[in-house]
């Protein structure tokens, strides 16, 4: 790494007008100068252009972009085609940066020349930007709460050691530093918008899969990225995540899509690297089970009663016990009128192999 490399930030954005501004905003705001902002317009019908050809004029480190509506993994991949830097980073334009977050993990990764990615904490604020939740990136992902053991890194370090400067209530913050491509399989772990990945990797990783119009792509990026080698977790929220936009996860639908692409994803990553996984065959059907229990229920959510049961079903078999799954199958052969009743008495609690309960899709709607 040289010793001031250029990064390249990466923002998507469409129909975000009233915060796309900010989003850049803090970009240009890092203590780190030495960047580019590729902003990518996905056909934004409000006055978008304006404001992007506002900012590209005034510095010329924005590099204005438009495209036809395409969705996010589309524009983010024009991004990366445009990119100069030695490191990427990924920026939602609904989303502000703390203006230390690119200097933090340039000072980390300085410190583990052979991580390829970052990823920080966040915190959740609401749209007008009052608190939501601190410390959002471990409730939002629940694998950080349900995969086994109490850290899925190999080895943490005090942050202190190698950020001096770090005090206050981040003082006794971690580094998570590692090889997680298999505890990656079992569930997410990373946010993209707080990710920070050197170029080389960023290449080798391909782009975005833009097949995923409805959400579940930055999973499988992320997991193919934790493959290639180390990667590092610096447990210090440096970034706000609007909450609350009214695209987020927790959309019936958009909670479907995700899934069926979660386990679309598991199985692609066995098919063809299941040597470089170092899971135990009841780990995996284990992995496996889980997303089938996943899918089931956000059917069943959605009125497929039928095709719920199927998931329902199948995670029994891989399992080899009934697990959860037999509460999901009775549910899918009840009348619909008792389902729903069901459902309001007690909405089902998430596996950890879901990506989350809050996140938005990345679709282009949500890439703001």
């Amino acid at each position: 790494m040289t010793d001031t490399p250029l990064i390249s930030i990466v923002l998507p954005t469409y129909n975000r007008v009233r915060f796309v501004g900010e989003a850049i905003e803090s970009a240009l705001a890092q203590t780190w100068t030495n960047l580019e902002v590729l902003v990518v317009d996905d056909g934004s019908r409000d006055s978008t252009p304006r404001v992007l050809a506002d900012y590209a004029s005034r510095d010329g480190r924005v590099r204005a972009f438009r495209q036809a509506n395409q969705g996010v993994s589309a524009a983010r991949n024009f991004a990366l085609s445009q990119a100069r830097g030695e490191w990427i980073a990924f920026l939602d334009s609904d989303d502000i940066w703390h203006p230390w977050k690119l200097s933090l993990q340039l000072r980390v990764a300085s410190r583990f020349p052979e991580v390829g990615m970052l990823w920080t904490n966040m915190d959740a604020i609401r749209p007008d930007k009052t608190p939501h939740q601190a410390n959002y990136l471990k409730r939002m992902y629940s694998a950080y709460q349900h995969l086994p053991g109490e850290t899925p890194f190999p080895e943490l370090r005090p942050l202190s050691s190698y950020c001096p400067e770090v005090v206050g209530e981040w003082k006794d913050a971690d580094v998570g530093v590692g090889d997680i491509y298999s505890t990656m399989f079992r569930g997410n772990l990373v946010h993209t918008p707080t990710v920070l990945v050197k170029q080389e990797w960023a290449r080798q990783v391909g782009p975005f899969d833009t097949g995923m119009l409805r959400g579940g792509e930055d999973f499988k990026y992320h997991l193919a990225t934790c493959r290639l080698g180390p990667v590092a977790f610096i447990d210090v929220p440096s970034i706000l995540y609007r909450v609350g936009i009214g695209d987020h996860i927790t959309n019936r639908e958009n909670s479907l899509h995700f899934a069926r692409s979660f386990l679309r994803t598991l199985h692609e990553e066995l098919h063809q690297h299941r040597s470089r996984l170092a899971l135990s065959s009841s780990q995996i059907r284990a992995a496996l089970a889980d997303a089938h229990d996943w899918l089931a229920d956000e059917l069943l959510e959605n009125g497929q009663s039928v095709e719920s049961a199927i998931h329902a079903l199948r995670a029994m078999g891989t399992r080899r016990t009934p697990g959860r799954s037999w509460r999901t199958l009775l549910k899918s052969l009840l009348p619909r009128r008792l389902v729903d009743l069901l459902r309001r008495a007690k909405k089902p609690q998430p596996p950890a192999s879901r990506e989350g309960t809050a996140e938005r899709p990345a679709v282009s709607q949500s890439a703001s």
